[in-house]
C-alpha cells in the first residue's frame, strides 16, 4: 500500500510495522438491527416519524435529507459488519442519520486509545482554570523528584507529554496492578524531551495522575463535573489504579452515541445544546500539528490528513541512535536521509541494501517487537480534512468539520484479541469511508 491513495487519510506513522525486508503503513493505531427508528434492513433509513423526532437530544434525520451518500453508507455497513463492529453512529449536520448496534446492547464500550484525547480534554480545561499557567510548564512543578532517576527528565513539560515527544519509556505500569504515579517517577526516558516522537502510553498514564494533582481531584471526576455531567453524559467509566487514578491511556467505556455527542459538541465549537462546555480555542490548540517529528498528530488528538511522503530523517536516526541501534547501522543508513519515498516498501527496500542481511534483521526485529518505535518520519501530507481520538480494535470518533460529520465506529474486545500476534477487525478504512459518506 502506498501512502499516497485515494483516500485523503488513513495511514499512521506510529502503526509502522516492519516486516523482513518491506514495511507497510497499517492503522492501530447477525442482523442489521437499531435501537431506535433511524435504521431498518440493510441499511436504507427511513424518514422519521415527525419532523421534530428526536433521540436524547438529538433530532433525527435521513441520509438524503443531509447530503449523505446512500452507496457510500451502504458500504460503510456492509465494511462494518465485514470487520466485527459492534457499533457505528453517523451525525450530519448535528443530526442522528445512522445508528447501528449490529444486533448488541446500547450500551459503554472501551474507547481503548481513544481515552487518550479525553486526558487532552482535561488538561484544557486545567489551563482555563489556571490550574496550569503553561502547557509548557515542567512536570517537576508537581513531582519535585520527577527527575531523581533520570537527569533530562527534569525539563519535561505537560507539552511533550501531550504531545508525545516527552520520550518518556512507553512501558506501563501494568493496569491494575501497577501504581501509575510511581511508575512515571521510575521510568526513564528514550531519548531527550522534544528531540523526537514516539507514543507512549506510560506518558498518557502520567498525564491523568498529574491531571489528578492539578485539579485536586481525580481526573475521572474533574473530566464529570467539567465535560460529562453538563451534556448529560452517564455513561462513562474507568478503570483505575490502586490509587484511584484512571488508566488515561486507554481505559475509558463510553456509550459509541454520547462519544458521538462529544464530538458534535466539539464540532460546533465546544457548545452543546446552547451550553459552552468547552474552552475557546483549545481544540483549535489541540488539533494543530504539536511536533515537526509527527505532522499528523496533535495534542492526543490524530490529524487526518494522507501522508505522501516519509523518509529517514537526521532526527530519526538521531533518535534510534540514543534508542540503542548501533553506530554502525546508523551509519550506513546516513545517505537515505536525502531521500523521499512514497511508500515504506521503497524505503525499507533500500534500507536493507545498505545494511548485511545480520544488520537488517536485527533492525526489523527492534521496530517490529519494540513499543511504538517510529520506523519512519513523515515529510509530507496532504491538506488537513478532520481529526480523530483513535484507539486499538478499531475505535474512533471521527469529525469532519468542513462536512459537519461526525462517525463513531466501536468494537469489543474479545478473549483472543489479546493474545493475537497481529491485530484483527480493526475497520482502518473507517474515517476516509466516513469521509466520503457526504460528496
Amino acid at each position: 500500500m502506498t501512502i499516497a491513495s485515494t483516500q485523503p487519510f488513513g495511514t499512521r506513522a506510529v502503526c509502522l510495522l516492519v516486516a523482513a525486508l518491506a514495511a507497510t503503513l497499517l492503522i492501530a493505531c447477525g442482523s442489521d438491527t437499531t435501537t431506535t427508528a433511524v435504521s431498518t434492513l440493510p441499511v436504507t433509513v427511513q424518514p422519521p416519524a415527525t419532523a421534530d423526532t428526536i433521540r436524547e437530544g438529538i433530532r433525527i434525520s435521513t441520509p438524503a435529507a443531509e447530503g449523505v451518500s446512500d452507496t457510500a453508507l451502504q458500504q460503510l455497513v456492509s465494511d462494518a459488519k465485514a470487520q466485527g463492529s459492534d457499533a457505528v453512529v453517523i451525525l450530519a449536520n448535528g443530526k442522528l442519520i445512522y445508528e447501528n448496534y449490529f444486533g448488541g446492547p446500547d450500551a459503554p464500550i472501551t474507547a481503548m486509545s481513544g481515552s487518550k484525547s479525553f486526558v487532552g480534554l482535561a488538561f484544557g480545561f486545567l489551563l482555563a482554570d489556571h490550574s496550569i499557567a503553561s502547557l509548557d510548564d515542567r512536570v517537576t512543578n508537581v513531582l519535585p523528584t520527577f527527575a531523581a532517576v533520570d537527569a533530562r527528565k527534569a525539563d519535561m513539560t505537560y507539552r511533550q507529554l501531550l504531545s508525545e515527544s516527552s520520550g518518556l519509556d512507553p512501558t506501563r505500569a501494568g493496569g491494575t496492578v501497577g501504581d501509575i504515579e510511581q511508575h512515571g517517577l521510575a521510568s526513564k526516558t528514550m531519548f531527550p524531551p522534544g528531540s523526537g516522537w514516539q507514543y507512549s502510553n506510560n506518558g498518557v498514564d502520567l498525564l491523568a495522575a498529574l491531571a489528578g494533582r492539578l485539579a485536586n481531584e481525580p481526573m475521572d471526576a474533574y473530566l464529570l463535573e467539567k465535560l460529562f455531567t453538563p451534556m448529560g453524559i452517564h455513561s462513562v467509566s474507568w478503570i483505575h489504579d490502586p490509587n484511584g487514578v484512571p488508566l488515561g491511556a486507554g481505559e475509558m467505556s463510553i456509550r459509541p452515541l454520547d462519544l458521538a455527542k462529544v464530538g458534535e459538541m466539539i464540532l460546533d465549537g465546544g457548545v452543546w445544546q446552547g451550553k459552552t462546555i468547552l474552552p475557546d480555542g483549545w481544540m483549535a490548540t489541540s488539533t494543530a500539528t504539536s511536533t515537526p517529528y509527527e505532522p499528523d498528530y496533535g495534542l492526543l488528538w490524530w490529524r487526518l490528513q494522507n501522508l505522501t511522503s516519509v523518509g529517514l530523517t537526521e532526527n530519526l536516526l538521531a533518535q534510534w541512535r540514543w534508542m540503542g541501534v548501533a553506530d554502525s547501522t546508523i551509519a550506513k543508513l546516513q545517505p537515505l536521509t536525502t531521500a523521499s519515498y512514497t511508500s515504506t516498501a521503497q524505503l525499507y527496500a533500500d534500507v536493507a541494501a545498505r545494511l548485511t542481511p545480520t544488520e537488517d534483521s536485527t533492525l526489523v526485529q527492534w521496530l517490529t517487537v519494540g513499543d511504538h518505535i517510529p520506523g519512519v518520519r513523515i515529510l509530507t501530507t496532504g491538506p488537513l480534512v478532520g481529526f480523530a481520538a483513535e484507539g486499538w480494535l478499531g475505535q474512533y470518533l471521527a469529525i469532519f468539520p468542513d462536512k459537519h460529520l461526525v462517525a463513531v465506529r466501536m468494537r469489543r474486545a474479545l478473549a483472543d484479541d489479546y493474545t493475537r500476534t497481529t491485530e484483527i477487525n480493526a475497520f482502518s478504512s473507517f474515517p476516509a469511508e466516513a469521509y466520503h459518506l457526504i460528496p
